[in-house]
């Protein structure tokens, strides 16, 4: 099906919400579960899934501007799973990654702003409807070397497309929490790091003078210098298994290079 156009499903969803007169629009790359509805955001999924991600926003809004939820509801997929809706809010502001116009003294600012958000984002704790990060071994490993507390509330995906900025440069808002779990802080700051290092769509653009300016102004404010080598790794292997399919196998031979070198005999 052309994503571009709603499925049943989503059909079923806006009229269960009481927004079907309104236009639908993909929003948020090719998954067909985000869609622009108005004024507001249709969102779809698993609902187990949707229930992390309300927890996840109604913890993050006491530190960032997140998504309200308006309404929620559940429905039959047209094979019979249940499904579940969320109508959110749509946030004001630009994605940070949108740097039309500025300079990269201005973007850095801008990735500051950003990894200032993270680090704040980092001292909440996880609703207890959270699941755990992918790769437990990892983060237990990352325990036992003494390199994280007690549970955090993870993001999993927070990158310059994620994060929304007002024409200050200011966060004003955090969206797609798609990914959320609990786990060690640190590994939500080594997803980034993986993110906007290794991710072959942004290592390809790296000597850019602004995409290098947002990378180290992010990176300066999360202090990812400071990432400790089991968490590298455990970015390294979620990203291997985040874009297996999406590249052809030499394309990730820096990542798996990465990964053999944050993980050592004695790690």
């Amino acid at each position: 099906m052309d994503r571009s156009e709603p499925s049943a499903a989503v059909r079923r969803a806006a009229a269960a919400l009481g927004v079907a007169h309104e236009p639908l629009a993909a929003i948020g790359g090719s998954s067909g579960q985000t869609w622009a509805c108005g004024e507001l955001v249709l969102r779809i999924g698993d609902p187990h899934v949707l229930d992390r991600e309300e927890a996840a926003m109604t913890a993050a809004a006491s530190v960032v501007p997140v998504p309200q939820v308006l309404q929620r509801t559940r429905y039959a997929h047209e094979q019979g799973r249940e499904r579940a809706a969320l109508l959110l809010t749509r946030l004001r502001g630009r994605p940070a990654a949108d740097v039309r116009g500025l300079s990269p003294r201005q973007v850095r600012r801008r990735g500051e702003a950003c990894g200032a958000a993270q680090l704040a984002l980092a001292a909440l704790a996880p609703a207890p409807v959270m699941a755990q990060a992918p790769n437990s071994v990892l983060a237990r490993q990352a325990r036992q070397q003494g390199l994280a507390g007690a549970d955090s509330l993870l993001h999993l995906d927070l990158h310059p497309l994620n994060v929304l900025v007002d024409d200050a440069g200011e966060v004003s808002g955090v969206v797609d929490w798609a990914n959320t779990a609990a786990g060690p802080a640190v590994l939500d700051r080594a997803r980034t790091w993986s993110i906007l290092t290794l991710d072959p769509a942004v290592r390809a653009r790296r000597r850019e003078p602004r995409v290098a300016a947002m990378v180290q102004g992010w990176s300066d404010a999360a202090a990812f210098e400071t990432l400790p080598a089991p968490a590298r790794a455990w970015a390294c292997r979620f990203m291997l298994d985040d874009l297996a399919g999406r590249h052809p196998d030499d394309g990730l031979a820096h990542v798996r290079r990465c990964l053999q070198e944050n993980t050592g005999p004695d790690r």
